[in-house]
């Protein structure tokens, strides 16, 4: 994987007024870094790649909107978390 994308996977924002954060709620650690907690495992599946298989875990974030879970390494969630 890179951390860089192309032009053409950008799409216009458009702003949601509903979508605001109450800045109160947010914790910050002390080098002003925000790091959410997991609350809940949505989903499981192993990914497979050539020869290896990968467990991967869908995961529901502290403070994210609904339905914005993200795929992560089990073995990473295991040893964080």
């Amino acid at each position: 994987m890179h951390n860089v994308f192309h032009v053409s996977q950008l799409r216009k924002y458009v702003p949601d007024s509903s979508a605001t954060v109450d800045l109160e709620s947010i914790e910050l650690e002390p080098n002003m870094t925000f790091q959410p907690q997991p609350v809940q495992i949505v989903d499981q599946d192993v990914r497979n790649l050539r020869n290896r298989s990968i467990p991967v875990v869908k995961v529901m974030w502290e403070g994210s909107p609904e339905g914005e879970a993200t795929w992560e390494l089990e073995s990473e969630m295991l040893e964080h978390y």
